[in-house]
Parts: structure tokens; sequence; C-alpha cells
């Protein structure tokens, strides 16, 4: 690598949080398909609803620079090969990794992250929620949040927007609706000698412009921290080129959850704290959603809907919330649980399956999973006693040791180890973390899926919503994008330069299936009343 000084030229990265959200006017950017309209009859009167985002957001940025590591007891960096990042399982128990679990430079102590981030804050815009009509707080327009003139291998950030639906429920995809300003701004002399520099000195096409190439993104549905943690993981991990070129495609990328494949699914897929959906059977569709419906029982609130449609499918969804319990508080009788509904056309077991990540003290994880069918206890299908159309409550803290309200013989299943267990506080350590609980939906033979949930519970206090495909009306949610630079890359990216545009896009929920009907492609000069 050069001695010389990289001179990265002015480097406008993240501007224009523009076209985020959407106004009264239309339900999204460009021709509006929903909520678009008011309609008059004599003596009565239609009148559109609103669908507004508000947007704030929070920024990071790590170079190396004196104070970083203040007050941080210690800092470590990803000692792997050149070129590569730490995962997950290269992280010491009680360790975070940044810029991502998933994609580490550095890992510093679970509670000194926060002090991390507070030495590393760039700049901040609150989200100021909303009022009586829509959003108090718009991104539309040139804002430029992260603007870096001299990004060297080894920095890295992020960008954490907080974002909050004002009045309905919406589908929120996050897009680059500009595309990619991109050029080579001339080759130095370090540069040209590079063997990884093959661009013409005065090229804008991004194909040339290896800063694209070498810097890497990730983008994830966050918990409003700023960092990846508690079972999330991100919907992205690419070049930032790759990420940029998703994000244009269509509306961009729904972050509501993610789509997996079963084959290729990791166990802590089941146990994410948003709506996983698999594919099981490789045909490329996702046919078990979670969606966000009235409540089956005409109480007037919200719930989380696992449905197929009436279809028979072998595909499968789960929807996970945080956790964050000790197995020796479930060994003192702690209360885990939640509520479900089986809906009229649900041909299978209910509630079905819950799902458990547990990490233990040494930071080696468990997914474990235990089906249940109140429906039918025991295992006898002739006796149901809970009968469909009434709300019931699942005690998982029961189940975590080794009670079973309902079918005895089914114990828990390790997906990690492949064994099995009856009670999880006599198989692991009083100290094992309860990291976070999903309820899963679906059935490998084929089923049709009908089954409503709500209120997750510890011990009686809430855990919040379990997610669904689309989100709540006046409830806050966030999603972060973070990047960096390899260190083994160096000449090849001198006097590089990249500009681009993040936004946000929204449409409701109500007569939507969520396939982003409204916007077949984003343009970056559309407005919300576009």
């Amino acid at each position: 690598m050069s001695e010389e000084r990289f001179n990265l030229s002015r480097r406008k990265a993240l501007a224009a949080l523009g076209t985020i959200g959407v106004a009264s006017a239309g339900a999204g950017l460009g021709t509006s398909a929903y909520f678009s309209d008011q309609e008059t009859f004599e003596n009565n009167q239609l009148t559109a609803g609103t669908l507004d985002l508000g947007v704030g957001y929070s920024t990071h940025y790590s170079d190396w620079s004196d104070g970083e590591g203040d007050g941080v007891s210690d800092v470590q960096m990803y000692d792997g090969a050149a070129g590569e990042t730490g995962t997950q399982s290269d992280l010491d128990p009680g360790y975070t990794g940044l810029p991502t679990n998933d994609a580490w430079l550095i890992a510093v102590p679970d509670e000194d992250v926060s002090t991390f981030l507070d030495n590393t804050q760039q700049g901040e815009e609150v989200n100021q929620g909303c009022g009586d009509v829509g959003a108090l707080t718009q991104a539309d327009g040139e804002s430029a949040i992260i603007d870096l003139g001299d990004v060297k291998p080894g920095d890295f950030g992020e960008v954490t927007f907080d974002l909050e639906l004002c009045t309905n429920p919406g589908y929120v995809w996050i897009n680059n609706p500009g595309g990619v300003t991109a050029a080579e701004n001339g080759v130095t002399e370090p540069e040209g000698d590079d063997p990884q520099e093959d661009g013409d000195a005065d090229s804008t096409d991004p194909a040339d412009v290896e800063l694209l190439d070498v810097v890497q993104a990730a983008v994830w549905l966050d918990d409003g921290d700023n960092y990846q943690d508690g079972g999330e993981s991100p919907l992205l991990v690419d070049s930032l080129g790759n990420v940029l070129d998703a994000l244009n495609s269509g509306n961009g990328v729904r972050i509501d959850g993610q789509n997996v494949a079963l084959a290729s699914a990791d166990n802590t897929d089941f146990t994410s704290p948003d709506v996983t959906r698999f594919d099981t059977d490789g045909n490329g569709s996702y046919d078990v959603d979670v969606e966000l419906v009235d409540d089956p029982a005409g109480s007037g609130t919200k719930v989380a809907h696992a449905t197929s449609g009436g279809m028979n499918t072998t595909d499968y969804v789960a929807s996970g919330v945080q956790v964050g319990a000790e197995m020796g508080d479930f060994g003192s009788g702690a209360a885990l649980t939640y509520e479900y509904y089986e809906g009229p056309d649900n041909a299978r077991a209910a509630p079905d399956e819950v799902y458990l990540l547990l990490r233990e003290s040494d930071g080696t994880e468990h997914v474990v999973y235990r089906t249940s069918n109140d429906e039918r206890p025991n295992g006898n299908l002739g006796s149901p006693n809970r009968p469909p159309g009434n709300w019931y409550t699942r005690n998982v803290g029961d189940e975590i040791r080794g009670t079973f309200a309902y079918n005895n013989g089914f114990s828990w299943n390790n997906l990690s180890t492949g064994g099995n267990h009856t009670d999880l506080t006599s198989d692991f350590a009083g100290d094992t973390e309860i990291v976070s609980m999903a309820f899963g939906k679906g059935g490998l033979g084929g089923t049709v899926s009908d089954v409503y949930y709500r209120n997750p519970e510890l011990d009686g206090s809430s855990l919040g919503n379990f997610p669904t495909a689309c989100f709540r009306g006046e409830t806050e949610f966030s999603a972060a994008f973070a990047w960096w630079v390899p260190v083994d890359h160096g000449n090849e990216i001198q006097s590089d330069s990249v500009e681009f545009d993040l936004g946000f896009y929204t449409e409701q929920c109500r007569h939507n299936d969520g396939s982003g009907m409204n916007n077949a492609a984003v343009a970056g000069n559309q407005t919300d009343d576009s």
C-alpha cells in the first residue's frame, strides 16, 4: 500500500433524503393508486384518509481519530485475512461488532457501545412524530446527512433512520431514488500504479469507479440503538454498488422483514425480531405472511395475522420480538406469554411453533423450538378443548420449565445441536440469555395458515408487538444503513467520488398486497405530490 495520503474528493454520501414519505394528496411517490382522492355524494361525504411518513436520523463515523475510544474499556480489531471482516461467530462473549455484528472491523464491550457511538456521532435530526394531520418532520429535498471528503481504508460509519407512519398503517421501502453519480476525478500516480485500477481518468461511468466496488454496505431493520443486536439480521450485505443497485430497483427493498429460501436459511432466521418469510419448496414464492389486521374478536385494536390467504402451501413464516431475560429467571417462575386466536380457515396446529434464541455466557447460540397444538391437546385429534374463535394465552415460561399444558409428547428441539430438551432451565446455565422469541406458522406437509397473535409479555410487561408485513400507524421503527472500507484496499480508490440518495417510500396496507403497485420505478426528482 502506498504511503501517500489518500485524497478522496468530496463524497456526498447519503445526500438528499428527498422523496421521503407521502402526503394526504397521495399514498406515495408518483402516480397515486391508493388513498388519492375525496369523493362527495349528495348529502353524504367520503373523505380520503392520510398517510404520511415522519423521519429523523442520527449518523456516526469512525476514522480512528483521537477521542473515539474515550471511556471505552477495550477496542478489538479484527485480525483475520486481508479484505475480510469478522462475523458474529468471531466475536468474543460480551462484545458488539461495528459497524455490524455480521461484518465488523472493531469490537467493543457491550456496555461501552453507547459510549463509542456518542464519541463518533456526526449529526442528528430528531423525528418529531405525528401532529394532528401529518408528520412534523419531513426530509424532502437536499439534505446531505453524511458528507465525507477524505475516506480511507478502515473507516466506517452508519446512519439510523427513525421513522413513524402517521394515522394509517403502511408498507415501507428503503430506496435509492436518484441512482448513483460517480467519478474517477483523474488518476493519481499511485492510483495508476495499483493493479486494481482500471478506470479512465475522466470516467463518470459507475462501472469504472472502484470506490463503489471497494466500499461495503449493509441495511437492516433496527431497534433504534444504531447497531446490530438482539438477533437483528441484515436485509442486504454487499458492495456499495450492488446495495445501491438493489435499492434502485422498483420501489427499493421493503424493510418489514426478509424473504429466505429454507435451503439456505440460518437457524437465527427463525428468531429474528422481524418478519421472516420462508420459501420451503424453492419455487421463489413466499405464500405465508404476517399481516397487520383488525382484531377478529372485535376489540378495535390491531393484531398480527399469520395467513396463507386460504392457500394450501408448504411455505412458512416467523415473527419475533426481543426478550432479554436470563434462564435463571424462569427457574424462579418468570412468565413469558403471548396470545393467539385460531381463524376459521386454519387447517392444522394452533398456535404451532414457538422459537427461542438462547445465548450462553461464552457466546454460544442455540435456536430451540417447540410445537404446541392447543386445539388438540396431548395429541388427541378428536378432543379439542380450546375451540377456534377465541383468544387464548400460551405460557412459554411454563414450557421452558418443562411443564407442557398441551402436547406432552413434544419436547424442545435444538436446531443448533440436533438434540432435544424437556426442561431448558436444567439443560442451560442460569446466566444463559433468552435473546428473542418468535412464533412460527406453516407446515412442510402443506397447510392453510390462519392464526392471529398479540401481546407478547415478560412477567406482565409488554415486549411490544409482533412485527408484521405492514407497519402500524403512529408507531416508531428504525432502519440502519452502514458502510465500511476494508483495510486491504488502497490506491485504486484515490480521488474517486460517489454521490447517491437514500429515500423511503410508503403505501397504504388496506386493499394492498405489498408488492409495490404505485411506483414501478422511483424517480429521484419526484416529490410527495408527484
